[in-house]
């Protein structure tokens, strides 16, 4: 019998990677197919239910960051000064995401290596799922069993595209992302590795979506399953109430000082208009210091996403994945204001599918410079530091998504990706 072992990528802190895992995950456990997710520590306390759970120890890795001789501690250091934090940052692929991820030198990289080494002699996996995790595909060649990858058009490792609505802004310089793996990779005996996503590849590569939303290449190792998320299926949940809603949800990329004044534009923007507007702060801004003078304003520091997206007309958010598939699952128009470069291509998807609109945090022309410094070199993205709400272009788009809905196309891609995720055949997907 298979037995199948997950290893999404968590090292940022974000649950994307893992919520998709655990869908997957869990369809298989429901055809009895034994599986097993690898997490960091601040998981500890996630329910997994039938999936066994194995942790990653990255706790102390800052003593493997030391060294005898310069530099004599590994990180990641600014190379300008800087007293504010970004509102909006850009960068060109997936290579920013290793030094992020917190591969600092090839100790950490080795330690996390056979830790994910000694999980798998344990559970005794016949096939490995990734997402996004850089280490996958080097533990599938170290154990010779095959690998799946959980992968979409910006990553997609034969043809990635990132950024593929525009041309890259000049002044971005990728860090040197393969460094912190080189011995690994002559370890296990993997060649050909010019680019930190050719570390995703994989023997399989699932897309959780349909070609619409993600247009990668079609090949014969591609399977699009559609939306890896629990979505109200039939008919959408609509409030009695007689004003439209609008949920908005920014979650947790932009830091705290950028978040309530976004907030407080917000409520400005939207009091006396004729819709309801409900507001998840998630916790990073206190629901209570955030004064309203209008009834038809409502804050709170968390609400039933998925049931909020239901009840609403319009969806205003930052564009993570894990809520674009939930709005567009749902058949939701929505407004994208993002906070870094995958965000705002997610937004431009929603765009180009004529479901959404995008509008910025930041003026384009005031980027500049973010140069960081690490063990392997210089990188430099860039970065917005003033919050420019464009506060009647927000109030346009939404006014206009409320007014004319693009039902039509809504209700097309909902239920292509309804069919697609009823469709699947999960325990096929990791048949080899």
């Amino acid at each position: 019998m298979d037995r199948v072992l997950f290893i999404p990528s968590d090292h940022g802190g974000g649950m994307g990677h893992v919520a998709r895992c655990l869908f997957f995950a869990r369809r298989l456990s429901e055809h009895q197919i034994p599986t097993a997710i690898v997490l960091e520590q601040h998981y500890q306390q996630l329910q997994t239910g039938p999936i066994q759970k194995f942790f990653l120890n990255t706790q102390r890795e800052r003593w493997l960051t030391y060294h005898i001789t310069p530099p004599f501690r590994d990180g990641l250091r600014l190379a300008r000064l800087m007293t504010r934090r970004p509102v909006f940052v850009e960068f060109s692929s997936l290579a920013f995401q290793v030094p992020r991820d917190g591969y600092l030198n090839t100790t950490i990289t080795e330690h996390r290596f056979w830790q994910l080494v000694a999980i798998a002699e344990s559970f005794k996996p016949t096939v490995l799922v990734g997402d996004t995790h850089f280490l996958t595909r080097l533990l599938g060649k170290h154990l010779d069993i095959p690998v799946i990858q959980i992968t979409r058009q910006a990553g997609f490792p034969p043809r990635p595209q990132f950024v593929w609505w525009k041309d890259v802004p000049s002044g971005i310089q990728p860090p040197d992302a393969l460094a912190p793996f080189q011995s690994l990779l002559e370890r296990v005996g993997l060649d050909n590795v010019q680019r930190a996503e050719d570390l995703l590849r994989g023997d399989r590569y699932i897309v959780p979506a349909i070609p619409e939303i993600e247009p990668v290449p079609a090949e014969e190792n591609v399977v699009y399953a559609g939306p890896f998320t629990e979505i109200f299926s039939g008919v959408n949940i609509t409030s009695k109430k007689t004003l439209p809603l609008v949920y908005v949800t920014i979650g947790k990329g932009a830091g705290r000082e950028v978040l309530k004044p976004f907030f407080k534009k917000i409520i400005r923007l939207f009091e006396q208009k004729p819709i309801r507007v409900l507001i998840s702060t998630g916790g990073k801004v206190s629901a209570n210091s955030l004064r309203k003078s209008s009834p038809n304003i409502e804050i709170r520091d968390w609400v039933n996403g998925r049931k909020a997206i239901a009840e609403s007309a319009v969806v205003i958010f930052h564009g993570g994945y894990g809520t674009l598939m939930e709005v567009l699952s749902m058949g939701k128009a929505s407004l994208v204001i993002p906070t870094h470069t995958e965000q705002e291509g997610n937004g431009r998807r929603l765009e180009t599918l004529q479901v959404g609109q995008v509008s910025l945090l930041h003026n384009p022309e005031e980027l500049e410079p973010l140069p960081f410094r690490w063990r392997y070199g210089p990188f430099q993205m860039l970065a917005a530091f003033s919050l420019r709400l464009h506060e009647e272009e927000i109030l346009h788009h939404t006014i206009s998504l409320l007014e004319n809905p693009p039902m039509d196309r809504l209700q097309r891609i909902q239920k292509t990706l309804l069919e697609s995720q009823h469709q699947m055949d999960f325990r096929k997907l990791v048949m080899f």
